[in-house]
């Protein structure tokens, strides 16, 4: 495949590089006008060990000043207002990664261990406890005591390859039967569901075995794949760290996939979140295109970056060269708080 080549590392681990373009298109539409729109969106890639953002751009219809800071587990989120009348909102997030991810089965290898090492360690122990949607119930906690535990396995890979095909063996993927805020608990009864529900039921297990698993909000350059789409990181113990698993597919994370944004579960990591006020019936319309690429287009180049302005579609650009923001603020009270809102409407989520 273009854009492929093979570098070796020199302790024999595999890393394949592979340069991606994404394009994630929202497409909000309403049956009669709505107003005073609060609205945030997690579509910024982010830049770690397993990849590299080059370069990312945020395009609103109708167009509003963008406020990026970062929450409180460390994402981008991109926030704005619309305060005048419209019938359809329209987010176009276009970005470049290279990614050059590790190979997992050879980082977990024999004797690396999963949680034989002892205590997670802090940046890990907020993902042990259930959470909302990674939930504990009678049935999964029956289900997790019929698993092996970790302390004593040989292959941390094989382990949970393992827990993958338990997983996989109780879901079956089926779309439309699930929503963004469907409970791992729920699935898991309904033994149906799709990528963001294999995740939360990973997660709700490995828990439950006491490993630390967070949910990935992210990209997968599939054939056929028009969403976005998402998976686990499983903790490996400090030497290992955060290791990517993909439920759906029974595979550990290669360089296809592209994270945005970790958290608990989906409601941490929504792609798309915010409230409108009005008397509308809302639709939501998703399209991603994810493709390999030989290079970054000149035009994307720091000194060319184009400055806010109005264009002929009437949106509003953002531009940003990524790894130059990183000021990291705690999460902020909206939109994560319960309560009553005057006449505000919660706006429909994206499901992965």
């Amino acid at each position: 495949m273009v854009g492929q080549p093979t570098v070796t590392h020199p302790i024999a681990r595999r890393i394949t590089l592979m340069l991606l373009r994404i394009s994630h298109e929202t497409k909000l539409s309403y049956t009669a006008p709505v107003s005073e729109t609060v609205f945030e969106v997690r579509m910024a890639p982010a830049t770690d060990e397993d990849q590299t953002a080059l370069g990312y751009r945020l395009k609103t219809t109708p167009g509003s000043p963008v406020t990026s800071y970062r929450d409180g587990l460390g994402n981008r989120v991109d926030l704005f207002n619309i305060t005048k009348p419209y019938e359809e909102l329209v987010i176009l997030a276009t970005s470049y990664v290279r990614t050059h991810r590790r190979s997992a089965p050879v980082r977990l290898g024999p004797a690396q261990g999963l949680l034989a090492e002892g205590p997670a360690s802090i940046e890990a122990t907020e993902f042990l406890p259930p959470s909302n949607l990674a939930d504990r119930s009678d049935a999964i906690d029956a289900f997790v005591a019929e698993l092996p535990r970790p302390e004593a396995v040989e292959s941390g890979a094989d382990y949970l390859k393992g827990v993958m095909d338990a997983v996989a063996a109780r879901l079956k993927f089926e779309s439309k039967v699930t929503q963004t805020r469907t409970k791992a608990s729920e699935a898991f009864d309904l033994g149906l569901g799709v990528c963001q529900d294999y995740s939360h039921l990973f997660i709700a297990v490995c828990r439950g075995l006491g490993i630390p698993a967070r949910y990935v909000s992210g990209y997968v350059n599939h054939p056929g794949e028009l969403a976005t789409h998402a998976w686990v990181q499983v903790w490996g113990g400090d030497r290992v760290g955060w290791v990517d698993i993909d439920p759906t597919t029974q595979k550990f994370v290669a360089d296809d996939h592209v994270a945005i944004g970790f958290g608990r579960d989906y409601s941490d990591v929504p792609p798309n979140r915010g409230l409108w006020k009005g008397r509308a019936e809302e639709t939501i319309n998703v399209t991603v295109k994810v493709e390999p690429v030989d290079r970054v287009p000149m035009e994307w180049n720091e000194w060319s970056t184009p400055s806010n302005r109005s264009n002929s579609g009437g949106g509003m650009f953002q531009s940003q060269r990524m790894g130059s923001m990183s000021q990291r603020q705690g999460r902020p009270p909206y939109p994560n708080q319960r309560g009553q809102h005057s006449g505000l409407v919660q706006q429909q989520g994206e499901q992965q």
